[in-house]
């Protein structure tokens, strides 16, 4: 009797030393005396060893510089106290930190499942704020994988948490996981309906789906809750950019500026929209201060570089200055310098790969589709690397042409380059250029042995990775342009791309436009981003060299008062006679049945039209272009000279108002030249789609030979 009370005795004093050693450990740990911690509750363990507390404590200790070693004492803590809800959530707290995702959420789901009571809420609530808070820090740094994860557990622990699940939505739009995006912010909506930021996501999510109407419906109901939310006006003024509604995307623009001075989203789509409308200078003006808000915003700088390269005030050696510096400040350190494995041989088939966001309705298609159908496939096997998180009808028409098809749009510039390299891919083939959706800086990692920039830009990259660009003798004469580039010309030996139209051209009218109307109708189908103040001088002196005359012209967004007042103020500047002028809003059908409307088109420069000088040669309608001195100012000398018409080509502002005076003065000429336009057309090697097929095969081929002759790695 005696041994046993004396027993029981000594354990209550025991446990009474212990609470008081637990104690005074809690309070040298508040008060950062971590040593003086350790040393009361080594006293603890010594005299019981699995004491679940000291346990606890000392994991405490250890949490924030040796996660691992915490992470066995939380373990022994819940063994011994699984009743304690502390012990789950520091050891769940521990095993993240060691970076143990998988087991901190077998914790978590076991925790859950106690069903704790009140007592654990605020335990949970904690536990879910310093995750989330850890997730958006993920989130910022682009770590996609990680911050997912994070907000997994949070959904696991709450799943009413409407901000974790919407930027679990965000992320899930961002990697190209689109209908889990929708899901995930209309959960988020449905559970905070009057939120403007989670609409402002979802406008995101419907951009990237293609559907701009109902990103500029959310983007309404976001401004309509809240119209001082800054960053819905900037995204909406992009949303409108897209859609053509350029004065919208200038009010919007302004209106972000104004309530956030700082928005480089607010400015960068302001210059889109000013870009847009012709208006260069504010342009790049607008482009520099977005820039200058925000240096990460790389697409900006492409505007950018798009700007300058348009503008008849920027001579072609600073736009390849600008686009040389580019290369260097953001490209040339991505590159990765290291052998590459592919296969020496130099006759075996040829891998090649080509990265772009337009393998879809777009009009790169009309000069890209055509080649592919020729391609020699027992020479090249051909892979795809779309950039786009959209695939329609069209992507769906090319898939088959491809020997693979990749959507890159989730993968990061790492990863992008790293999954070509795994296809070991021997020649990559840019077809964007600076434009919309290009990935330049997996280019700029140089994951293929040989790159190659083709049809999406007529102009250097900048990039010191891309080896070659190919051209021609007509659009880059030897000895003219090779300073202005980054790249290697390769010229090929007759045209550097060619074209098919629309499968149902209409037919082109057999009586000229002249013939009814009384007068001739020149007419300029391109954008106002190509049309040049000097331009414009000079299209007046034709009207004025020929009266009654008229200029038909294609103008986005001509119906908005503030952009008609803009363009009539240019051409009032430019001595254009404002009643001889007929505008023609963009149209979304019967487009092509507008040619028929024009008996002579004016070409733009210095930037020459592109895909619409192919439409409308197509259309029996002849151009009058001016020879330029580089790419952009020469694509119509390229296509003149191809369908056999060089003396459409003026080589001064006098020749060009001759040219086109000659045409309306000599009728019979106009209509002999009118007639059989087409035909010219699909008998020209603008249309010979075997012999580019041939041509491209045979540079690739040379590309690859020369690289094994004089490369080591």
């Amino acid at each position: 009797m005696l041994d046993h009370h004396s027993g029981r005795g000594g354990r209550s004093e025991s446990s009474g030393l212990a609470q008081r050693c637990l104690a005074k450990a809690r309070d040298h740990r508040a008060a950062g005396r971590s040593e003086r911690a350790r040393a009361s509750l080594s006293r603890v363990l010594g005299a019981e060893p699995n004491h679940p507390e000291a346990h606890y404590e000392l994991g405490q200790l250890l949490a924030a510089t040796a996660p691992e070693k915490a992470v066995t004492h939380f373990v022994t803590a819940l063994r011994g106290a699984p009743d304690k809800p502390a012990h789950w959530i520091a050891l769940a707290s521990a095993l993240l930190a060691a970076e143990r995702l998988p087991d901190a959420r077998a914790i978590l789901e076991r925790y859950k499942a106690q069903n704790f009571g009140p007592e654990a809420r605020p335990l949970t609530k904690a536990f879910v704020a310093h995750t989330f808070a850890a997730a958006e820090g993920r989130f910022q740094l682009e770590k996609w994988e990680e911050a997912e994860a994070l907000l997994d557990l949070i959904i696991l622990l709450d799943d009413h948490h409407s901000h974790a699940t919407y930027l679990a939505g965000v992320i899930a739009a961002l990697t190209n996981r689109l209908e889990r995006a929708s899901d995930l912010i209309g959960i988020a909506l449905l559970r905070e309906p009057q939120n403007p930021l989670f609409f402002n996501g979802l406008s995101t999510v419907l951009i990237n789906r293609g559907d701009h109407d109902g990103a500029i419906s959310a983007l309404e109901k976001a401004l309509e809750i809240d119209d001082d939310l800054a960053m819905a006006h900037a995204n909406i003024a992009g949303v409108y950019q897209r859609r053509f509604r350029f004065g919208d995307a200038l009010r919007h623009a302004s209106r972000a500026i104004a309530l956030d001075a700082t928005n480089a989203v607010a400015y960068s789509n302001r210059g889109s929209a000013l870009l847009a409308l012709g208006r260069l200078g504010e342009a790049v003006e607008a482009f520099d201060k977005a820039l200058a808000l925000d240096p990460s915003r790389l697409l900006v700088a492409s505007n950018r570089l798009f700007a300058k390269l348009y503008s008849a005030e920027v001579p072609p050696e600073d736009y390849a200055a600008d686009a040389f510096a580019y290369g260097r400040r953001f490209a040339d350190p991505l590159l990765r310098r290291r052998p590459f494995a592919n296969d020496r041989d130099p006759d075996r088939p040829l891998r090649v790969g080509f990265v772009s966001g337009d393998l879809c309705n777009h009009a790169l298609v009309r000069f890209f589709e055509p080649y592919l159908q020729a391609v020699d496939s027992q020479q090249l096997h051909v892979v795809a690397y779309m950039t786009h998180p959209v695939e329609d009808a069209v992507s769906a028409r090319l898939r088959p042409l491809f020997d693979a098809w990749h959507n890159i749009f989730g993968l990061d510039d790492d990863e992008a380059a790293d999954l070509i390299e795994r296809d070991r891919i021997d020649i990559l083939v840019d077809l964007s250029g600076h434009s919309a959706g290009n990935r330049l800086f997996v280019f700029g990692r140089k994951p293929a042995p040989i790159q190659v920039s083709w049809i999406g830009h007529p102009a250097t990259t900048g990039l010191a990775a891309i080896d070659y660009r190919f051209s021609d003798a007509i659009t880059d004469p030897p000895g003219l342009t090779e300073a202005l580039h980054s790249e290697r010309l390769w010229r090929l030996p007759k045209v550097w791309v060619t074209y098919e139209g629309p499968g149902e051209l209409p037919p082109v009218r057999d009586r000229a436009p002249f013939e009814e109307a009384g007068y001739v109708t020149f007419g300029c189908f391109n954008r106002l981003t190509k049309i040049s103040d000097e331009a414009l001088q000079t299209w007046s002196r034709i009207l004025s060299a020929v009266p009654n005359a008229r200029l038909f012209m294609v103008v986005g967004d001509i119906e908005n008062a503030d952009v008609r007042r803009t363009v009539d103020d240019r051409m009032t500047k430019a001595g254009m006679p404002m009643d001889r002028i007929v505008y023609q809003p963009r149209v979304n059908s019967g487009y092509y049945e507008l040619y028929n409307r024009v008996d002579v088109a004016l070409d733009p420069y210095p930037y020459n039209g592109g895909t619409t000088s192919f439409d409308t040669l197509s259309m029996g309608v002849p151009i009058v272009a001016l020879r330029g001195r580089h790419a952009v100012a020469r694509h119509g000398v390229l296509v003149l000279t191809a369908i056999g018409l060089p003396e459409l080509i003026a080589d001064d502002a006098d020749s060009y108002v001759a040219i086109a005076e000659d045409l309306c003065r000599d009728r019979d000429r106009l209509r002999s030249i009118r007639h059989g336009l087409r035909e010219r057309m699909r008998s020209s090697p603008l249309m010979d789609h075997r012999g580019l097929a041939r041509d491209v095969g045979d540079a690739f081929r040379g590309m690859w030979r020369t690289w094994l002759s004089g490369s080591n790695v």
